[in-house]
């Protein structure tokens, strides 16, 4: 009565003809939940990419979204029936793929125009650096909960529309990983750290700049982009000791201008000699450039 390919069917009961309308419209929205976490596994996406997001707030996100789009369709239900042997009253409702899809299209369209201008911004960008960032922006927007749901939300309305009206998005997000490695590729960095110990910063963000994909350029000279690293000691003497509070701020500079700053502190290290509190607190520092610098460039570059 109902084919799946037409339609998306579910059946409620309950005590009364209303109940059973409300159980079987409820059965519609579980199912297109159920659908949308599976085909993006948005759960385990985010915990792997964001530790402070919970399970709980990544299952309100699909949820909401999908009971926002349902809403706008128009849910019909069969003529309810009673079962006798239940005793609960029965229905079966159903939302019309093509007419559902009408609705969705256009909303859809947004989000995909929205994915198309961050590519073609990407694509056309002059200066290197910025340009490695912008494919980063657009790989973020193209792997975000609200676009994956979305996009799945589509492909269970009606694959067969999806795949062709929006066939240049599916081709834009797959382009997009080799497109981020070769615009990488070709944005070497130089970094400037006038003030350093035994080059345990300069090495800290080679380390890191190259991790993610960047080259670093021998000199200034050429370099797509400029890292200009600022430290500050934070030296206190004291009777017991001396005491080091490093910070450092770094500021990645393309031939657009600044484009990122990147900052990172270290606590305290001391010592009752001075080379080697100075020592222990450039080795923290370059630790915790190691620790939280590929997390906050892919997270806030460009953002």
């Amino acid at each position: 009565m109902y084919p799946a390919d037409t339609y998306i069917a579910q059946h409620g009961q309950g005590q009364t003809r209303e109940a059973a309308e409300a159980s079987a419209a409820a059965a519609i929205s579980r199912y297109f939940i159920s659908e949308v976490r599976s085909a993006t596994g948005i759960l385990e996406f985010e915990r792997q990419t964001n530790g402070v997001t919970t399970e709980t707030q990544l299952a309100a996100t699909s949820e909401i979204l999908v009971n926002s789009q349902t809403e706008l369709f128009a849910v019909r239900y069969a003529e309810a029936w009673f079962n006798k042997a239940e005793k609960q009253w029965e229905t079966t409702a159903y939302i019309d793929r093509a007419e559902a899809w009408a609705i969705y299209e256009p909303r859809f369209q947004k989000q995909a125009e929205a994915l198309r201008g961050l590519y073609q911004a990407a694509e056309t960008e002059g200066d290197l650096f910025k340009k490695a960032l912008l494919w980063g922006v657009t790989n973020r927007y193209a792997q975000s909960a609200d676009f994956e749901a979305a996009y799945s939300f589509g492909q269970i309305l009606n694959s067969a529309k999806m795949n062709v009206v929006f066939s240049v998005v599916r081709s834009n997000t797959a382009s997009l990983p080799q497109k981020i490695d070769n615009a990488r590729r070709n944005a070497d960095v130089y970094i400037d750290c006038p003030v350093d110990f035994e080059s345990l910063i300069v090495n800290a963000f080679s380390r890191a700049l190259i991790s993610e994909g960047f080259p670093v350029a021998k000199t200034r000279a050429g370099a797509a982009a400029v890292c200009t690293i600022t430290v500050d000691e934070g030296m206190q003497k004291r009777e017991l000791g001396i005491f080091y509070y490093p910070s450092l701020q770094a500021v990645f500079t393309g031939s657009s201008g600044a484009l990122f700053t990147y900052n990172a502190s270290a606590g305290s290290a001391s010592a009752v000699t001075p080379d080697v509190a100075k020592r222990r607190a450039y080795t923290a520092l370059a630790e915790q450039v190691q620790k939280s610098f590929s997390t906050e460039f892919n997270a806030n570059a460009e953002k």
